[in-house]
């Protein structure tokens, strides 16, 4: 009897259209560019996926085809973060699909000034965090600046810390913005894409009297966060509402949570296939310790997978060279005179594309 193809339980290209994560994209995007770009979707996984037997799932699958029909920018691309840092200074967090969802429909339209919009923002930042009252500035700079003039107040400043502990998901403990409100912080400044998962901008949450004062100061209007930013901060504080959701809808605590069993299958899946390529001497999987927080005051690190390669030239920084030049460019870690890919921020829909880049070399 003739084994079942197992591409034959992949979903038809019509119901991946018809998939939330898809439509908000097709209704933006014209209908013959649509068709255009949608045409040989499947046959290209089929014919590209590495390893049949492990197929991504529908809500993977969604995910890169609405990549797929926004196409390319002409003038800037995505990093694929191979450094293992999920939470760094240097990055800016990748958006849940509902905030992105949110800021397709808020931008396709005129929009006039919503003061609703930043006091709808603070009440759900105040309610889940404990905290009297909130405000939101345009990025963590601006709201370090404006708090500084609140004079005797207590203001911490943590631009990485977010609403939910890290501990929670089995890695070292890193304090809640609710956890400084209860030890007395009246003021605490953290960075909207941190561990919150949320949109590039500075949020304060602390004491009514002194959120006041930040709306009344000189400053504070025109440090304020704009429309665009709100709307996707909105939609992603909509997903705490519901707890059980955050390691799945953002995209930080999805990262995070990946286990290391399912890092390891990756790793081992790749790491063939980068070998067979002219470029690369050696590529091994390997179990590393890395650091997959980096802030200015503080370093965490835990346990993930890499794949350790060698240069065929003996020349490490040319394997170098050829991924950073890649569009879009591939940053891992320099170690031992060997580059680390670290899977631990690399979404899965990104693997291929590793493959892709060492076998433009041949």
């Amino acid at each position: 009897m003739k084994s079942e193809s197992p591409f034959s339980k992949l979903p038809s290209l019509s119901e991946l259209l018809q998939h939330p994560t898809v439509q908000g994209v097709v209704e933006r995007v014209n209908q013959t560019t649509i068709a255009q770009r949608a045409t040989g979707f499947l046959e290209e996984l089929q014919s590209n996926w590495v390893e049949p037997g492990s197929l991504p799932s529908v809500s993977e699958l969604a995910e890169r085809l609405a990549h797929r029909l926004l196409g390319r920018s002409e003038h800037c691309a995505p990093t694929v973060n191979a450094t293992g840092m999920v939470c760094s200074d240097r990055w800016h967090a990748p958006l849940a699909e509902n905030a992105v969802r949110e800021l397709l429909r808020f931008t396709s339209d005129y929009q006039q000034p919503n003061a609703e919009l930043m006091t709808r923002v603070a009440a759900s930042l105040a309610k889940l965090s404990g905290a009297e009252s909130a405000w939101v500035a345009s990025s963590f700079a601006a709201a370090a600046s404006v708090t500084a003039q609140c004079d005797d107040a207590t203001v911490e400043m943590s631009p990485l810390m977010g609403l939910c502990d890290p501990a929670d998901f089995g890695y070292e403990h890193v304090d809640t913005i609710s956890e400084r409100i209860s030890a007395g912080a009246d003021l605490v400044v953290v960075d909207g894409s941190g561990l919150l998962g949320g949109p590039r901008c500075g949020i304060v949450i602390g004491k009514q009297k002194l959120i006041a004062q930040l709306h009344q100061s000189e400053l504070g209007p025109a440090l304020a966060a704009d429309a665009m930013v709100l709307a996707s901060l909105e939609a992603t504080l909509q997903i705490y509402r519901t707890p059980d959701r955050l390691p799945h809808d953002v995209p930080v605590l999805q990262l995070l949570t990946t286990p290391l069993e399912n890092l390891e299958q990756r790793c081992q899946r790749i790491a063939p296939l980068l070998a067979a390529c002219d470029i690369v001497a050696a590529a091994e999987p390997v179990a590393v310790e890395s650091a997959w927080l980096d802030a200015s005051d503080r370093t965490l690190v835990s346990k993930s997978w890499a794949i350790a390669l060698q240069s065929a030239s003996g020349e490490v920084e040319q394997l170098i060279d050829r991924f950073e030049a890649a569009s879009p460019e591939v940053v891992g870690r320099l170690q031992d005179d060997r580059w680390y890919l670290d899977f631990r921020a690399i979404f899965p829909r990104w693997d291929q594309h590793l493959v892709t880049v060492a076998e433009a070399a041949n």
